[in-house]
């Protein structure tokens, strides 16, 4: 998991701490997806709260878990976007660019919490390279299931 928080690092810190975690830990993830969403959250902490936050990167098998924590109470809204520089895009493109974005009210302000989900198809490519692919039905499986473990086999040790 990786911990960053406002008073401890700056903006040009979080970039580079943020791509390293995902190059690293979640290279099915869209890097640029990630980035462009915890720039977001964090411009939207800077401009809507009193600017101090703290960001959580958690990378598990299959998703990862992007959380900011701000001291408002306050829930992002999406407005009406503005094209003469009013802004209005940034809440939009974070629940754009995520899977899942979710708000929770804390006693001290709020966590947004956005999370990535590996593509099925990565995921199948990623457990194949991990584990010879099994047959859809192997002889002696028990069960019904496409993907059922082989049953018990008897063994002659007699010789």
């Amino acid at each position: 998991m990786l911990v960053l928080d406002s008073r401890t690092v700056d903006s040009a810190e979080v970039r580079e701490s943020v791509t390293g975690f995902v190059a690293d830990r979640c290279p099915w993830a869209d890097l640029n997806a990630v980035r462009l969403v915890v720039t977001e959250l964090l411009a939207n902490v800077l401009h809507h709260t009193g600017g101090e936050w703290r960001l959580r990167l958690r990378a598990q098998e299959q998703r990862l878990t992007l959380e900011v924590d701000d001291a408002s109470p306050a829930l992002p809204t999406a407005r009406q976007p503005d094209f003469a520089g009013g802004g209005g895009f940034g809440w939009r493109l974070v629940e754009q660019l995520a899977d899942r974005v979710d708000v929770s009210p804390g006693p001290s302000g709020k966590t947004v919490r956005a999370e990535w989900w590996m593509p099925a198809d990565r995921h199948r490519e990623a457990r194949s390279q991990e584990r010879p692919a099994r047959s859809a039905v192997r002889a002696g499986a028990t069960g019904s299931g496409p993907y059922t473990e082989p049953g018990p086999r008897l063994v002659d040790h007699a010789g």
